[in-house]
């Protein structure tokens, strides 16, 4: 089995490891209940997409990679020192900073989904996945994000320049 397909799947399953504590982050820092019940829910569904994940690689007789999954959870760590610092709560940078990189790794995702579709006819053990349809509903997923992110740019981007005394 090619192994650059094997290392591409693996490197998205590691991606959503990061994503999924990122994720949890943003849920626990959020009081507000649609905040929070957005950010489970979307939790949910990238623990699905991690899940279809582990399932086209093992219908390709390969398996998840325990080391690059491991490797993402530290890389997402590290990433979120400084995050931590610049605080992932509402009105702080870290909101907007930690939106903006989960709304790039749902595009990565969308990406992902393209790819897999192009190949599929040379997998026939993916035919029956719709990748199509998870494209859309990755572009879905990123779309929420930007408005959530969008709010947090507000928050806090326009609340430097109302300090400064700069008008609109």
């Amino acid at each position: 089995m090619d192994q650059e397909l094997t290392r591409y799947l693996n490197d998205h399953l590691a991606g959503s490891s990061g994503a999924l504590l990122l994720i949890q982050e943003l849920a626990d820092h959020h009081d507000a209940p649609e905040a929070r019940g957005f950010f489970l829910d979307l939790k949910e569904k990238v623990e699905a997409d991690r899940s279809l994940l582990k399932e086209l690689l093992e219908r390709i007789g390969q398996s998840p990679s325990t080391l690059l999954q491991v490797a993402g959870g530290v890389a997402a760590r590290i990433g979120g020192i400084k995050l931590m610092w610049e605080q992932i709560e509402p009105g702080k940078l870290g909101l907007f900073e930690a939106l903006e990189m989960l709304a790039l790794g749902v595009q990565g995702k969308r990406l992902l989904w393209v790819a897999l579709g192009e190949i599929t006819s040379w997998f026939p053990e993916w035919r029956d996945i719709d990748f199509a349809e998870l494209e859309l509903q990755a572009i879905q997923q990123r779309d929420d994000i930007e408005l959530w992110r969008i709010e947090a740019a507000l928050d806090i981007l326009a609340d430097v320049e109302r300090r400064s005394g700069r008008n609109p």
